[in-house]
């Protein structure tokens, strides 16, 4: 099991639409927007840590107004 967490940045005026589609993807167990440098933070909810590249350069990137991602992996302490 792999959580990571990814920051997006939005075009303007986009932001609502992108939330839905990133809450809409199997890989992602919650989007919420919020404010700061981000317009949005989506949880992924993975089997594996190698499938974050793939979720986050060919699913949340391929979404229409999404400029630019970080992306946060998470451990357990």
């Amino acid at each position: 099991m792999a959580d990571a967490y990814v920051n997006v940045i939005v075009q303007a005026g986009a932001v609502s639409d992108v939330a839905r589609e990133i809450d809409g993807l199997d890989s992602v167990a919650a989007a919420h927007l919020v404010t700061g440098d981000f317009d949005i933070v989506a949880q992924l909810d993975l089997d594996s840590k190698e499938d974050i590249p793939r979720v986050v350069t060919d699913e949340i990137h391929a979404i229409d107004g999404v400029r630019d991602t970080i992306t946060n992996v998470a451990f357990e302490p």
